[in-house]
This record gives structure tokens, sequence and C-alpha cells, in this order.
């Protein structure tokens, strides 16, 4: 009976420590995320941040590269081919 207790007790606590290294810790960081999306000053600073960027690319000449625009365009080509297949 003594052995059962102690093979319990040890199987229980290396089954809590597995729980907590893999998805203990990844529900602890999405609710951590969420914490901070729900806060209305974290809000505001990630709109201020991606506003400041907006303006950033705004001001370049070219947003894009000579690959991008390459990979864009022929990502654009598709759908538009795809939505004219569909009519």
């Amino acid at each position: 009976m003594r052995i059962f207790i102690l093979k319990t007790s040890v199987i229980t606590i290396a089954i809590y420590l597995l729980y907590q290294f893999t998805i203990g810790h990844h529900i602890r960081n999405f609710s951590s995320q969420l914490n901070i999306i729900s806060s209305q000053h974290e809000r505001i600073k990630i709109k201020d941040k991606i506003l400041k960027e907006m303006k950033k690319g705004s001001e370049k000449e070219n947003i894009f590269d000579e690959e991008e625009r390459v990979i864009i365009s022929k990502f654009i080509k598709k759908i538009l081919s795809e939505i004219n297949y569909a009519k």
C-alpha cells in the first residue's frame, strides 16, 4: 500500500510538472497577452505605434522593394483571375 501511494504521488507530480512546462506556459502567455490588449492604455499605445509606422511608410518614396512588388503583383493577379473565373 505504501509503494502504491509513493508511485501515485510521483506520477501525479510528474504529470503536473509536465503540464506546467508545456500547456500551462502557453496558457499563461496567452492570458497575459489578453490582459495587455484589454487595457485601455495599452490599446492607445498600440494604436499610436501603428499610426506612427503608417506615417513613416507614407513618407517613403517606395514602400516596397522590387522583389516584394513582384510577389504582391502576382498574388493580386491570381486573386483577380479567380474572381473573374467565379463570375
